[in-house]
């Protein structure tokens, strides 16, 4: 018998949050990043051990789907089901499922790397004829807005950078007054964010530090040539850089190439 694996809860307006200054959204509603570095991961190892079976249902938020798609026969929008509660650590009967083996490194990788990788890109997008391009997540979460720079400096940066590029691919919900219809294009699916990322043609990605740069480090371009670039404007990574969630190298799957600058406006000074 098939059970349901709940892998996210929230609403369909995935990427606001709503969690407190110095702490990230809570259960109610699954961080994208909590969801791919934790609890996909979980199942993946699961599924390997034979915990879990291609039969059994994932629960995850709309436009997360994707990621489980190829991995399990069947995939469910959140609706409070109940059965294995990954989100709160608890499977069904109470039974406390073991921390994932991500520290210091992530212990399956070799094993796991063919289903990590293995997820469902819009093809058009891949395929695409498009010239060498820059990808930019000005972030505007509600969840710890330490992270959040002014949308107008990301636009002065987009107008300084696109110059050097054939487009400029802007992501993360509240940027679409961003898009120019020409040399600016605004993505607001997951699943369009990472077939760009996946593109051979994608050179840069450029943020702060925020979740959706994990999805550089497990579905970044084809070619493995692109430079993720963090603004790290308070710290985080001196203080929390051992921690996975703030991107240890255990989990930079693609081995992209990390650059981190504590100002914004050190952008401007790098070379494209």
């Amino acid at each position: 018998m098939s059970r349901y694996v709940i892998c996210a809860k929230g609403s369909y307006d995935v990427n606001s949050g709503n969690g407190s200054y110095c702490k990230g959204t809570p259960t109610s509603q699954t961080e994208a990043a909590t969801e791919l570095i934790i609890n996909r991961l979980a199942v993946i190892d699961w599924l390997q051990q034979g915990k879990l079976s291609k039969d059994d249902c994932i629960v995850t938020l709309p436009e997360r789907k994707f990621l489980y798609q190829n991995l399990f026969d069947n995939v469910e929008e959140w609706n409070k089901q109940t059965g294995i509660d990954i989100v709160n650590g608890y499977a069904r009967g109470g039974k406390y499922y073991n921390q994932l083996p991500y520290k210091p490194f992530y212990g399956n990788y070799e094993r796991d790397k063919e289903l990590i990788f293995n997820i469902s890109y819009n093809d058009d997008i891949l395929n695409s004829d498009i010239g060498k391009f820059l990808i930019c997540i000005p972030r505007l979460k509600n969840s710890d807005k330490r992270r959040n720079l002014p949308q107008h400096e990301w636009k002065d940066f987009i107008n300084h950078v696109k110059k050097n590029f054939d487009k400029v691919i802007v992501f993360g919900k509240g940027n679409e007054s961003l898009d120019n219809g020409d040399d600016v294009l605004y993505v607001d699916t997951l699943q369009d964010y990472c077939s760009y990322l996946h593109h051979k043609n994608c050179k840069h990605v450029v943020s702060t530090i925020s979740g959706p740069c994990h999805y550089v480090q497990q579905f970044g371009n084809v070619d493995g040539n692109c430079t993720l670039t963090m603004i790290d404007n308070h710290g985080l990574i001196k203080k929390y850089g051992h921690d996975p969630s703030y991107f240890h190298t255990c989990i930079n799957f693609t081995n992209v190439k990390i650059n981190y600058l504590d100002d914004i406006n050190k952008l401007k000074e790098q070379k494209w």
